[in-house]
């Protein structure tokens, strides 16, 4: 009739989240002291600088693309290794030199945009 496993799922996420919301509260820091700098040194910018009037923007474009294209390489790296093993292989090859180009079609736009260096 009910479902216990899903319940007790649910149930143990919803005590997860209240105990992540009470552990990000700070109320063990307000607690021992009622000085209004004790949330800087609860943060984890422990080097003394204000760390909740600093606004930094985390995402990268560049980290981002580096990340897709490393993605798009281990998929060829592994179609190449297991092309052996493919019975249908021969069939597919068109598909597969598709791939391939596309692939370096990437790796011509990551050493354009300067991702790939070459060092001497």
């Amino acid at each position: 009739m009910f479902n216990y496993g899903l319940i007790s799922v649910v149930i143990f996420f919803i005590f997860l989240f209240f105990l992540i919301s009470f552990y990000n509260s700070n109320f063990f820091s307000n607690m021992l002291s009622s000085n209004e700098n004790i949330l800087i040194w609860a943060s984890s910018f422990e080097c003394g600088f204000v760390g909740h009037l600093l606004k930094i923007n985390n995402f990268s474009n560049g980290i981002f693309i580096l990340l897709v294209f490393f993605v798009v390489f281990d998929l060829e790296v592994s179609l190449l290794l297991n092309a052996i093993f493919q019975v249908d292989f021969i069939k597919n090859l068109v598909y597969y030199y598709f791939f391939i180009f596309l692939v370096a079609i990437g790796f011509v736009f990551e050493v354009i945009s300067g991702f790939v260096s070459w060092v001497n």
